[in-house]
């Protein structure tokens, strides 16, 4: 069936023995042998090549697509059989890297010496960036928005809070912490966010124009460190989750939290990589690796409020 579909291809057996490095006689009796099987001619030979049949013309579409599967099958299979190999880069966010990175480390370097870890550490944006230009072939990120070319699996959900001054640096300031935030409160409350595309800021945005909303944003910037200060002297308040960051404070300022009202106010930890990649073993491999420790990381209650997004809730959780 191959052989057909080569000369098909070429137009000509002669190019087609050349193709595939046979001698043309056996080419054509290869092709004579599948026409006497099916009964009917499938080639006009003519003097300067060859053209399909309607009969050629109707088997070759289904002809090509066997071909190609059982193509696709073997290679799927060798990469299966052979020892993980290469370089496999990773990019995970911030908050999360420096506790899963070095456990997927230590195992990638016992478990496949052959294969070379590389990690990128950066924002949820710069993420992103890394999947989109190629430069990682595996992440965990927030959020993603990327395109049919990725897979994308969530794996977690955290909701996310209102943070604020403690009652005295807020009642100087003229506001208080509300005990539950709706998003009618974001519309008075002093905010201090991040620019967009920070998915904090694209998630508030999105919710409270939803709800017929406009944030009252007093100031915008991407340091993390800085929002954190300016919300310990009273400043504003901040969106965020509730973890390390701002569990305690430089200064040793006391700082308060309040849940938003509505569930929707949360951001989903997902993981990514490439359907180009899918294919690659090393990859793979990895992949397991980082789902696995990421697990065991998220059932150690390290963050309370997170919930691990079962495989039959992803879909709908995506």
């Amino acid at each position: 069936m191959s052989a057909f579909v080569v000369v098909a291809r070429m137009g000509s057996f002669s190019r087609a023995a050349v193709e595939l490095c046979i001698a043309q006689s056996a080419l054509s009796k290869r092709v004579r042998r599948l026409e006497s099987r099916l009964g009917t001619a499938l080639l006009e030979r003519r003097a300067r090549g060859v053209v399909l049949t309607e009969a050629g013309q109707v088997f070759l579409v289904r002809a090509q697509r066997l071909v190609d599967e059982t193509a696709d099958l073997e290679r799927n299979l060798s990469n299966y059989v052979h020892t993980p190999s290469g370089e496999v880069r990773l990019a995970f966010p911030q908050r999360t890297c420096g506790l899963l990175a070095p456990p997927v480390i230590e195992r990638c370097l016992k478990e496949l010496p052959l294969v070379a870890v590389q990690v990128l550490e950066g924002t949820p944006a710069g993420v992103h960036g890394w999947l989109l230009r190629g430069e990682a072939d595996l992440a965990m990120t927030y959020n993603p928005e990327l395109g049919t070319d990725f897979l994308v699996r969530p794996f977690a959900v955290e909701p996310l809070f209102l943070i604020g001054p403690g009652p005295a640096a807020a009642g100087r300031a003229g506001f208080s912490m509300p005990e539950v935030c709706s998003f009618q409160d974001l519309a008075t409350l002093p905010l201090i966010l991040p620019k967009k595309p920070n998915i904090v800021r694209v998630i508030v945005d999105r919710l409270c124009v939803g709800h017929g909303v406009r944030p009252n944003v007093i100031y915008e910037t991407d340091g993390t460190q800085t929002i954190r200060g300016m919300v310990e002297r009273g400043m504003g308040v901040t969106v965020f989750t509730l973890n390390s960051t701002w569990s305690e404070t430089p200064t040793g300022a006391p700082l308060a939290a309040s849940p938003f009202s509505s569930p929707l106010m949360n951001w989903k930890l997902c993981f990514v990589r490439a359907r180009a990649s899918l294919n690659n073993v090393a990859v793979n491999r990895v992949q397991q690796i980082v789902e696995q420790e990421a697990e065991l990381l998220f059932n150690s209650g390290l963050w309370k409020t997170t919930r691990i997004i079962e495989p039959q809730d992803a879909s709908g959780a995506a």
